[in-house]
């Protein structure tokens, strides 16, 4: 007797639209550290240096690279449950729009905190901080459509 396994894709639950952000926002991380490092390159700033200053006192550019990556994780959740209300609310609104808003609101965030906590990374400029912000709410957004897309 051959047995099918049907899951419905339709709707998601708060769990799957955390862990979708989990995931999309450590791939945005991802592509947020890759420009950092190019911009740092073009400053003559090398990648190891600035992952390490993305940890502050970790002092290691792999436990640099990985504090972005978590926090990037957070913040990706955040988006996950966030989204969907936002969504509701405006649903005329793409994705990537919206991920782009979410990116300058987290740039704001991050003005106040790393200025703070982590004056070495002020040496990146403000205006590639901002792409940097960008990239990450628009990959959010993009990906996050995508998965809209594939799961209707």
């Amino acid at each position: 007797m051959a047995s099918t396994n049907t899951v419905s894709t339709k709707s998601t639950t708060a769990g799957d639209a955390a862990v979708g952000g989990l995931f999309h926002g450590l791939v945005a991380g991802l592509v947020m550290a890759a420009y950092i490092a190019l911009a740092g390159l073009l400053q003559g700033i090398g990648p190891l240096a600035i992952w390490t200053r993305l940890g502050g006192a970790l002092d290691s550019p792999v436990s640099g690279l990985l504090a972005h990556l978590a926090v990037s994780g957070v913040y990706g959740v955040v988006w996950g449950l966030l989204w969907r209300p936002v969504h509701n609310m405006v649903p005329r609104l793409p994705a990537w729009l919206v991920g782009l808003v979410y990116g300058l609101i987290l740039l704001v965030v991050a003005q106040l905190a790393v200025a703070a906590l982590n004056p070495l990374l002020m040496d990146i400029g403000l205006a590639h901080r901002a792409v940097a912000h960008l990239l990450y709410g628009l990959v959010l957004g993009l990906l996050t459509a995508r998965s809209i897309r594939d799961r209707s």
